[in-house]
């Protein structure tokens, strides 16, 4: 065979290779080997199989939507009116409880403009109610029992609760926007001294010499009076910045003061007339202080002045004084004597409380209640009326004794 037949023949020979070969490539690729291989090889060739393609952002499910996460949603809801009873509200021993007066004590709070949650609402429901009943309650048992409250003790009483004010302008006031009237007032005094009269006819109020001692020897320290200066004072205001001017009309007012003193016009008369101070109405007069309690340079000044001792201007941050010393007092402790009737007192007035409950609880095993007013929703009985109360329980300031019903007003 010649050289040229032997060339063609390995060119036909290689072709031959290269065919089986190419078939041999196809048949794999139809069996889908390579392509296995190939998504191996390549992990971002099948991004529908990962999980990052399923976690895309609008496949979130519909509740993660900002939207639909509302403010709104997360509101309390608001009670609505209910239609109001009329007649009676509750009976107790078949004596009916007026529903006004129910929807009286309702409005009062209310009527206040706040917006009150169902089960809020139901649970002061049920405390205006709970002290209808009990007031009744009381009202039978003093009744039964023949007690009466002569208008003597009425009247006494009602000034002893006036003197918790510092003035008459202010009780005017308590009365214009305490919600409370004078016959208001007048009606828990009687109420509240029947309850006493009742429960000490049962023989638990009284307190004994022994009972007091006892108390006072555990409590000295609260029967101290502490060192201290009483003294009354005129008041020119005059701010820290003033100017020049102002300096000068506030020094004139100080010279008419003190023309007036040295003409033996009485101090506390040129207070109400000068004094621009809020004690002005009480001629200066501050009580006694002690030390820490005033600004320090009238402390300073006040401590180092004798009794009847008028000062020249001292200055403070809120203005000028003019100082009289009234009075002065080492530090004592009081004797049990002069403290006893203050004790008796206190320890009556805790037992009062004691006894005011037990006498309600026996007053209801007996009574006969039927109330009209629906009971309140699970979830307000769960709750206490007020820090750790039982549902329903009443305020815990006493008879006659009115919210914040007391100094400052």
């Amino acid at each position: 065979m010649s050289t040229t037949d032997r060339e063609m023949t390995m060119s036909i020979r290689s072709l031959l290779l290269t065919l089986t070969l190419t078939i041999t490539s196809l048949c794999l690729v139809a069996c889908g080997k390579p392509a296995e291989k190939s998504a191996e090889a390549d992990p971002a060739a099948a991004p529908a199989e990962t999980p990052a393609a399923e976690a895309k952002p609008t496949d979130k499910a519909p509740e993660a939507k900002p939207a639909e996460a509302k403010p709104a949603d997360a509101k309390p809801a608001e009670a609505k009116p209910a239609k109001r009873i009329e007649g009676s509200i509750a009976t107790v021993n078949d004596v009916a409880i007026d529903a006004k007066a129910f929807y009286a004590e309702l409005d009062k709070i209310t009527s206040r403009g706040a917006k009150i949650p169902p089960e809020r609402l139901a649970r002061i429901e049920q405390n205006i109610l709970k002290r209808l009943v009990e007031k009744e309650l009381v009202r039978q048992a003093v009744e039964k029992a023949g007690i009466k409250v002569e208008d003597a003790e009425i009247a006494a009483a009602y000034e002893e609760y006036k003197k918790r004010f510092q003035t008459e302008e202010q009780f005017q006031n308590y009365l214009k926007h305490g919600r409370v009237t004078e016959a208001s007032i007048r009606e828990r005094i009687t109420d509240k001294r029947s309850l006493e009269k009742l429960i000490e006819s049962r023989g638990n109020l009284a307190v004994d010499d022994k009972q007091g001692r006892e108390f006072y020897a555990k409590n000295e320290r609260f029967y101290v009076d502490k060192a201290g200066v009483r003294a009354s004072h005129i008041l020119i205001k005059l701010n820290e910045k003033a100017t020049p001017e102002q300096t000068k009309a506030a020094m004139e007012k100080v010279k008419k003061v003190q023309s007036e003193l040295e003409a033996k016009k009485e101090f506390a008369e040129v207070a109400k007339k000068y004094s621009e101070g809020p004690s002005a109405p009480k001629g200066g007069d501050l009580g006694f202080f002690g030390p820490g309690q005033m600004v320090k340079p009238f402390e300073e000044a006040a401590f180092k002045m004798k009794i009847g001792e008028v000062s020249a201007p001292v200055k403070t941050r809120f203005g000028l004084h003019i100082i009289k010393v009234v009075e002065k007092r080492e530090e004592r402790k009081k004797p049990y004597d002069e403290v006893k009737e203050q004790i008796v007192q206190t320890l009556k007035n805790k037992r009062f409380f004691q006894e005011r409950r037990k006498l309600l609880e026996d007053l209801r095993k007996t009574a006969k209640i039927d109330s009209k007013l629906p009971e309140p929703p699970p979830a307000a009985k769960t709750g206490g009326a007020r820090g750790g109360l039982p549902t329903g329980h009443p305020p815990v300031h006493g008879p006659g004794q009115g919210r914040g019903g007391g100094h400052g007003h």
